[in-house]
């Protein structure tokens, strides 16, 4: 094992720092996300700290007023908190029982004094009907107050990234019965709410005027009703603080489960075999030929990849040049993969990025983000349904 102490760039230490003291979340958990020690992202906080300061030396007033300031920070930091909690109420304009619950639930992190303030209740209101509540809470208030701790626990088990549909999925599993409606309010008192996936990204495909183009087999019909009838790919670009990294993707059309993937520091043509051996390997000898999808980039036309489709039985498939939904649907896979977890991270080294990237497609992406294209359940027990309902016919 090397005994080479990392070293990182100026940039990155300092925009780590600001990861913390703009946010203000703890140290420890921007420490595991960004993959450096405690005691080291410690040290760059208390610098820009410092830098923020100046190096000035202050005298007593300068102090106090330093001092106040800090405090100011801290009461605005706090107050967005909790105004972030009470979205829903502010944009509903309820009833002020439902602040009051708001505030009764919240009285150990916020000032009582202030909750009312930021919500426009009285102050004398609020403890007038905390008194109405001395025999216990309401049937509704404890239901609701069940209700949002679910919610909530679900929202935090998918990385902060699911949505009503997705979060009713998970209650009506664990056998709540409930609406979209119900769940969609509940986020909003609680100030939480889903990912949403953004607009495809710019075209990059290389394409190579003079190799031979294969036809169009699928006409965007990804999902044929089978599995291993049409397999999608594409490649797109992950930065990291050591450069760029390339990640080549196979997914079944049906299942959208990715069956192949394969990361490296090129985009050569060997990218992209990698990945669709692995798919071959992962799906064993197939009864028919499958169909390769992707776009005109010059790996997917190129003789190297002919050679090993016509090896493997794959027919090769691409759209147009330029038409992102001739492959919308491994398009949709990159939009997840970035939005809803590689774009929220730094990466520092491409060691960290490539072993992170692998492990979210299988055990996040696989098997246990819920798909709504194939009845809000993930892409592994949909293909154990397929499988168990082929057996017992």
């Amino acid at each position: 094992m090397s005994g080479k102490r990392k070293k990182y760039t100026r940039e990155f230490r300092e925009q780590a720092a600001r990861l913390v003291i703009e946010t203000g979340r703890p140290i420890a958990h921007v420490a595991a996300e960004i993959g450096v020690g405690e005691q080291l992202l410690g040290r760059w906080v208390r610098q820009a700290r410092d830098d923020d300061d100046n190096g000035a030396v202050l005298d007593a007033d300068e102090r106090a007023e330093l001092e106040r300031l800090r405090k100011e920070n801290a009461e605005l930091r706090l107050d967005r908190q909790f105004l972030k909690k009470a979205a829903g109420l502010l944009r509903l304009r309820t009833e002020p029982v439902d602040a009051y619950v708001l505030i009764e639930a919240e009285k150990a992190t916020y000032a009582i004094t202030r909750m009312c303030e930021l919500l426009e209740v009285s102050r004398s209101g609020f403890y007038k009907w905390r008194k109405t509540q001395a025999g216990g809470p309401s049937a509704a208030a404890c239901r609701r107050a069940e209700l949002d701790a679910k919610v909530a626990a679900f929202h935090k088990a998918s990385d902060g990234v699911y949505g009503a549909p997705r979060i009713l999925a998970d209650l009506r599993e664990g056998g709540e019965t409930v609406s979209r409606k119900t769940v969609a309010a509940s986020m909003r008192r609680q100030g939480l709410a889903g990912v949403s996936p953004r607009t495809f990204a710019p075209v990059t495909t290389i394409v190579d005027l003079d190799a031979p183009v294969p036809k169009d087999l699928v006409k965007r019909h990804f999902d044929a009703g089978r599995l291993d009838r049409v397999w999608t790919s594409d490649i797109t670009y992950l930065r990291t603080g050591e450069g760029w990294l390339y990640l080549c993707a196979v997914r079944d059309g049906c299942s959208r489960r990715v069956i192949g993937w394969a990361i490296d520091e090129h985009m050569r043509t060997d990218l992209v075999e990698a990945a669709v051996a692995m798919a071959v390997a992962m799906r064993g000898e197939l009864a028919e030929q499958v169909v390769l999808h992707a776009d005109r980039g010059c790996q997917f036309t190129s003789a190297q990849l002919a050679r090993f489709a016509h090896d493997h039985n794959l027919a090769r498939s691409v759209g147009r040049t330029g038409v992102c939904w001739d492959n919308a649907q491994q398009e949709s896979f990159w939009a997840t993969l970035k939005v809803e977890f590689y774009d929220r991270y730094l990466w520092p080294t491409q060691a960290a990025a490539k072993l992170a990237v692998g492990d979210w497609i299988e055990r996040v992406y696989n098997r246990r983000r819920r798909h709504s294209a194939i009845g809000m359940i993930c892409p592994v027990d949909y293909e154990n349904r397929i499988t168990q309902t082929a057996q017992a016919a």
